[in-house]
């Protein structure tokens, strides 16, 4: 009877310990890594002073879990983003998708004429290398 109550506390104990580490492990190992490319119809944007890329991770709900911000980036671009760039941390999630906004003004959520914007194909892990973007969407 002692082995069968040891067994219940110690697996009851290892199941919360791994339910509450499990987001620390995840700020841990998140790094992201890639290159930037823009389309040719637009590379003249990029040319600009002051132009500015922002690069955003969401997790599996959309919410920005990330954010990364190089000012004038020369094409292609390559990233890197590591745990100093988590803006919320306590909702990232294993998978991520990736937006990147290039604009002249700074703002970060606001889409105006000129500004332009692509992400990469699908989700990826929380300590993916090679993510490729393409930006390739102007603002309407």
């Amino acid at each position: 009877m002692k082995k069968i109550l040891f067994l219940f506390f110690f697996t009851g104990f290892t199941l919360v310990s791994a339910y509450l580490i499990y987001p620390f492990a995840l700020r841990a190992v998140f790094s992201v890594s890639g290159t930037a490319e823009i389309t040719p119809e637009f590379a003249d944007r990029a040319r600009k002073p002051n132009t500015m890329l922002f690069l955003v991770a969401q997790n599996e709900g959309g919410v920005p879990v990330a954010v990364k911000k190089l000012i004038n980036p020369v094409f292609p671009q390559r990233f890197q983003m590591n745990p100093a760039d988590l803006v919320l941390p306590d909702v990232l999630t294993k998978n991520l998708y990736l937006e990147a906004f290039l604009n002249n003004h700074g703002e970060l959520g606001v889409f105006k004429s000129g500004d332009l914007k692509g992400s990469a194909k699908g989700s990826f892990f929380i300590f993916s290398k090679k993510v490729h973007i393409l930006i390739d969407t102007p603002a309407k």
